[in-house]
């Protein structure tokens, strides 16, 4: 019986260290925008915050923070042409790239609106030549956010290539190889919900739930609660635990419910007023939020997390029932 000849594949080294090293410099860009930020609000609180509070830092402190960490772990691990790395890239890259696209028709339909809230705000007019410059400026980062750095990491990680290439040089068995991709990328997602909880717990004041509001102490065990449910989640998830998927589903549905409630009996500037932000940012908020656009949005965005939740089911195998015990012999042996 002969062996069969190994599989032919181009060597994609080359390619894992470039992305590796541009993943790296994306997390040095992420973590630049945290004393940015830090040194925006020292001005701002001078002067747009002297009469007002001023939206609260955490939540956008706790996702650059965390995509920074992230990008620079995944970026060595794809210069060491780690499994690991490829795999949990090319899950990351998949869900980038359906929430920029969701997110870059959603800012298309949008910015018209923006422009024109910012047109008659009162602010100093921008000259027309400038203002076109901002435009385009404002499309070429959208799209290069939303739609080419997250595609074009799909692309390249996706590729038979680049995952022979990291079995050749990582012939050790990783612990993503023992969890489907799609089921894993749902993991990446749960865990992550979990972090930003944890990160936005300082910020948030009140948490909506059905209509009404929880706050003050309880709202932090809620988070916590609700922080410690994800990480669970992305636990079983990863093992392929069916009673984690439905949890997954149940809580989904609960909080998609609570969702819909809360935006039919709430204004949703008086929403962000109780979550702790101040009057006018809320207001601003509330009338982008109001728009149909932003609506559908919402509706599309659901309904494509549950179409994901629903195909991932056939990864999960339903535990047997325990074969019944065989009947006692006439003769009591």
């Amino acid at each position: 019986m002969t062996t069969p000849p190994p599989l032919e594949y181009r060597n994609r080294r080359t390619g894992l260290l470039l992305f590796g090293i541009f993943e790296i410099i994306l997390g040095a860009i992420c973590a630049l925008f945290i004393p940015l930020i830090l040194f925006a609000r020292m001005v701002a609180r001078q002067q747009v915050y002297a009469s007002q509070p001023p939206p609260p830092l955490a939540p956008a402190i706790a996702i650059y923070g965390l995509l920074a960490v992230a990008l620079v772990w995944l970026g060595v691990g794809s210069i060491l042409a780690r499994r690991w790395a490829r795999a949990l890239l090319l899950c990351a890259s998949a869900v980038a790239l359906c929430v920029g696209v969701i997110a870059g028709v959603l800012g298309a339909f949008m910015m018209p609106q923006i422009w024109s809230a910012m047109a008659q705000s009162g602010q100093p007019a921008i000259p027309p030549a400038a203002f076109i410059v901002v435009k385009v400026i404002t499309a070429i980062v959208m799209l290069v956010i939303y739609i080419i750095i997250p595609g074009g990491l799909f692309l390249f990680y996706r590729s038979s290539h680049v995952k022979r290439t990291c079995e050749m040089l990582d012939p050790v068995d990783r612990w993503t190889d023992r969890c489907p991709l799609p089921v894993l990328a749902l993991c990446l997602v749960s865990a992550f919900g979990g972090a930003m909880m944890l990160g936005m717990m300082a910020a948030i004041k009140a948490f909506p739930l059905f209509g009404l509001f929880v706050s003050g102490g309880w709202c932090t065990v809620l988070m916590l609660v609700l922080a410690g449910l994800q990480f669970f989640l992305a636990a079983g998830l990863y093992r392929l635990q069916i009673r984690a998927w439905w949890i997954n589903l149940a809580v989904y549905l609960f909080f998609a419910v609570s969702g819909v409630v809360t935006f039919w009996r709430v204004d949703v500037a008086e929403l962000y007023v109780k979550m702790g932000w101040d009057r006018h940012t809320a207001a601003v908020t509330g009338q982008m939020l109001d728009l149909p656009v932003f609506k559908w949005f919402v509706s599309l965005s659901t309904a494509s997390f549950l179409v994901w939740l629903l195909c991932v089911r056939r990864y999960f195998p339903v535990r047997a029932s325990p074969p019944a015990a065989a009947p006692a012999s006439l003769g009591g042996q």
